[in-house]
């Protein structure tokens, strides 16, 4: 059986890139003939095994800028893009013609865009498709998630769209998706919404973090304070989806003596956190894992006020961390945080009520009426090499109907 992972992007970067190397790993480590086709080539690449470029010539290489360039120019025809992620996917390459694609058996598609696999080429697709969704693209007319573009992916453009999509994916296309929230969202569209879907939850790579003491955690990030840390980060964490707005409007209304701020990611800017008056630190984006263990294991509470996210890896890495966990009802993250118990799951998309959840939190924990030593336990249920398995029972299936 010889898997073929598609994810375009740098691989050590994004959540998207992110969990499908840690599947890719953990499929090989059970004995998987698992490869990756990529478009970006990289120094280090995280040490994986079986990669191979698609733009590994000049010719290539051009041909990608190319593709690049075009999207970048047609998508400030017809739309002012924010910060937030859109791709149209009209460029990129036909990966039949590819020696990789021919080698396969299964083809397994994570993430297309940026110029890498053009959408019209997927109905040239003949071998069996899993396409695991990390957001909501594979079903909009472009918009990762439709809480950025909710005017664009309301109009003709967005509909038409959506229809070449829908007119690309064959019959022997099976999509996973990476939570319930983000399942029911795809059933709904009328893109997917005569398509089966699964749902295998995001794996984590549990080898690579471990809960290490408050004192040591903050010493290794010189962390003096003896306030209440709250942690808050993503890869784009100012993004309204995130509940940034929320988030800051919370901020604003805790008492700044008792509570100290920890942030990561790329965050845009920091001028609004100064005029709030917190104390805070920004580590900016966090590439190593040994700092980011440290990060989830300093903090007292780590905040998730995500209002549209397909089951990011953050939340569960810091519970996995011991690191009790508050997010909003009715979203991925929720799905996973038991409320009083491993964390704090509010009703509402409400500031206020994050913030007595936040304060509910941290005087259970300062009373000891809560003790959280064994909030690991409920994320080694997403450890790669379950998650893994699934999918190789999945790819099985997928043969023998095929």
């Amino acid at each position: 059986m010889k898997v073929l992972h598609v994810i375009g992007g740098d691989l050590r970067y994004g959540g998207a890139s992110k969990g499908a190397c840690i599947l890719h790993n953990a499929l090989i480590k059970l004995g998987v003939h698992s490869s990756i086709l990529n478009d970006t080539p990289t120094k280090n690449n995280q040490n994986l095994k079986n990669v191979s470029y698609i733009n590994n010539s000049f010719f290539y290489k051009l041909m990608n800028k190319a593709f690049v360039s075009a999207e970048k120019m047609l998508k400030t025809l017809f739309l002012h893009s924010p910060r937030e992620t859109f791709t149209i996917g009209f460029f990129g390459f036909d990966i039949t013609k590819l020696k990789e694609y021919k080698e396969a058996d299964i083809i397994h598609l994570h993430w297309l865009n940026q110029g890498f696999v053009r959408i019209g080429s997927l109905s040239k697709i003949e071998k069996p498709v899993v396409w695991t969704l990390r957001d909501m693209w594979v079903f909009t007319g472009g918009s990762h998630y439709s809480m950025d573009f909710e005017k664009y992916e309301k109009s003709k453009l967005s509909k038409i769209m959506r229809k070449f999509k829908k007119n690309n994916y064959g019959k022997k296309f099976n999509f996973i998706t990476i939570s319930n929230w983000l399942k029911n969202e795809a059933e709904k569209s009328e893109v997917l919404n005569n398509f089966k879907i699964r749902t295998f939850y995001n794996n984590i790579d549990l080898e690579s973090f471990k809960h290490l003491s408050k004192e040591k955690a903050k010493n290794s990030l010189k962390i003096t304070t003896k306030k209440k840390i709250l942690l808050y980060g993503a890869s784009n964490p100012q993004s309204k989806r995130k509940g940034w707005e929320i988030f800051i409007n919370t901020l604003k209304m805790l008492d700044k003596s008792k509570y100290y701020l920890l942030i990561f990611g790329n965050f845009w800017s920091n001028k609004i956190l100064d005029e709030i008056g917190i104390e805070y630190k920004s580590l900016g984006f966090v590439y190593d894992k040994e700092t980011l263990n440290s990060v989830y294991s300093s903090a007292d509470v780590f905040i998730a006020s995500s209002i549209q996210d397909g089951w990011p890896k953050t939340f569960a890495e810091a519970m996995y961390c011991n690191t009790p966990v508050i997010c909003f009802s009715k979203t991925s993250i929720a799905e996973i945080v038991d409320h009083k118990i491993n964390g704090y799951v509010v009703e509402n998309f409400n500031s206020e009520k994050l913030k007595d959840g936040i304060d509910w939190l941290v005087e259970n924990i300062e009373n000891k009426n809560l003790k959280f030593e064994n909030t690991k336990n409920k994320i080694i249920n997403y450890g790669s090499e379950k998650i893994a398995k699934k999918y190789i029972e999945l790819y099985k299936d997928i043969l023998k109907k095929n």
